[in-house]
This record gives structure tokens, C-alpha cells and sequence, in this order.
């Protein structure tokens, strides 16, 4: 069974057009990788079936997947607010593979990448295939000396699953995030609400772009790792919105940005 991945943003589509290869980060010895474990010598995942199933329509994630999202939320602020590195996730999280977008040209800049986060659900028997979950965000930064300063995730997948990530209050807890206040797609296109979400494309874009990827209402939330303010900012599509709701329980996208 091929690893199936979630979809990325299509800006990194775009490099990936262009002619821009993938390099993995950093020269330093590496953890054995989840994925490369479970993997053949062509990067074929074998004796493993994804956790979104051919033909499933939606997913609820379980307490474990939970988990394991909140997880990968978490080492992504602490990225951003440089509590951790990105060497030192790519060379000591198993987790985690770290991919960075190289340009053609040697002497222009990093800034963007890719994380791929993988974990074990079940193991395989000599009566059952095992199964394995995984999520995916990318990275961004203003130039190679910069701090990176934009992650985002997406719950949208290559087998159009939808995922209800089922969030509740103790959730976002966890995650040490407070409640700001929320808003709605018409915010940001009558400029009520000025929140870039990216270094390539501020709110004026946005809400007018393929970018939004169906954004309805968004819940901004706030934290400080590190000494570092960052912003969290989850997306939910029109159907899962509520108005009575301070949390959201089904988001489907989640941007988060350094602050400094």
C-alpha cells in the first residue's frame, strides 16, 4: 500500500512545479523514522492500511488519534517560537519527517518546508494487516536567517475522507491556548477582521482565493511558548459552524503564526 498524504497547500505545489527539489534537513544522525520502519526500500508503507480507508466518507477521530494531532500541534508552536529546532525534530523525533523545499538556484534561501507525522495504530498479526495514521503541515519563514514564522494543517485529504477532529474545551487546554474571539469569511472581505494567515498572501486574498479552502468562520486563539506570543487560528467549514460555540469541535484547517 502506497503512504497516502494529506493534501498540501497549493503554494507548495507551485515549488514543486517550478522545479524546486525535496531535501531532507540537516546533517546529523538520525532517529530511525515510523514511517521508514513500516516502509519498503521504494518508500512503499507495506503490511499497513491508512487510518482513511478507501471509501470511507467521513473519519471521527479517535482518543488516540487526538492525541497524536495535538501532539504535532504542539511541536509545530514550539518550531515557531524556537523552543525546539527544526534539526532537532527532523533528527530526534521518530514521529516526524522533516522535508525542506530546496530552490534551483544554491544561494537563494530556505523557507518552506514540510513535516510529515506518522504513528502506529495497530500492528499487523499473521491474521490482520496493521493500521497507521498520519498528518501532515507546512512551514514558512521570510528568509534563511528569519525564524520560521507561519505552520498550517490540514484535515483535506487526497481521499476527500472528511476528518471530524471532535474537539472539545479540554482539547484546547491541553494545547495551553486561549479563546480570543471569532470570526467570519465576511470579516475579512469587509475588512472588519485584518488576520494574514501566510507570508505569500494577506486577508485581502484570502477571502477571495482557492487559499481559504472553503473557510467559513474562524476561532482565533492565543498562546506564549518560549517567551514567544503566537496566534492559533482554526478554520471550520459553514456546515460545522455554531454561533454558540467558543470552541470548535470540527475544524478542518488550523493556521498558526509567531507573533515577533
Amino acid at each position: 500500500m502506497k503512504r497516502k498524504k494529506l493534501v498540501l497547500p497549493i503554494l507548495a505545489i507551485i515549488f514543486v512545479a517550478l522545479g524546486v527539489f525535496i531535501m531532507n534537513e540537516g546533517g546529523e544522525k538520525k532517529v530511525p523514522k515510523i514511517v521508514d520502519e513500516i516502509s519498503d526500500r521504494y518508500g512503499t508503507v507495506v503490511n499497513y492500511d491508512h487510518f482513511l480507508s478507501d471509501g470511507m466518507k467521513s473519519k471521527k477521530l479517535t482518543p488516540l488519534d487526538k492525541e497524536n494531532l495535538e501532539r504535532f500541534i504542539g511541536t509545530n508552536l514550539d518550531v515557531l517560537s524556537g523552543k525546539v529546532s527544526l534539526d532537532d525534530v527532523g533528527n530526534k523525533d521518530a514521529s516526524i519527517k522533516v522535508d525542506l523545499f530546496v530552490p534551483k538556484i544554491p544561494t537563494d534561501p530556505v523557507v518552506t518546508g514540510t513535516l510529515w507525522y506518522t504513528y502506529i495504530i495497530s500492528r499487523p498479526s499473521q491474521a490482520t494487516r496493521g493500521i497507521v495514521g498520519g498528518f501532515s503541515s507546512d512551514i514558512d519563514r521570510k528568509d534563511g536567517d528569519a525564524p520560521w514564522k507561519y505552520s498550517n494543517i490540514t484535515m483535506s485529504n487526497s481521499d476527500k475522507v472528511e476528518i471530524l477532529t471532535n474537539f472539545g474545551q479540554a482539547d484546547f487546554e491541553k494545547l495551553e491556548l486561549k479563546f480570543v474571539k471569532k470570526f467570519l469569511m465576511s470579516d475579512l472581505k469587509s475588512e472588519t477582521k485584518k488576520i494574514d494567515f501566510s507570508p505569500y498572501y494577506d486577508y485581502r486574498k484570502f477571502h477571495s482565493s482557492d487559499y481559504n479552502w472553503l473557510g467559513y468562520a474562524f476561532y482565533k486563539f492565543t498562546t506564549v511558548k518560549n517567551s514567544v506570543p503566537l496566534t492559533v487560528v482554526f478554520a471550520v467549514k459553514e456546515d460545522q459552524y455554531s454561533e454558540h460555540e467558543t470552541y470548535p469541535k470540527n475544524w478542518f484547517y488550523v493556521y498558526m503564526k509567531r507573533e515577533s
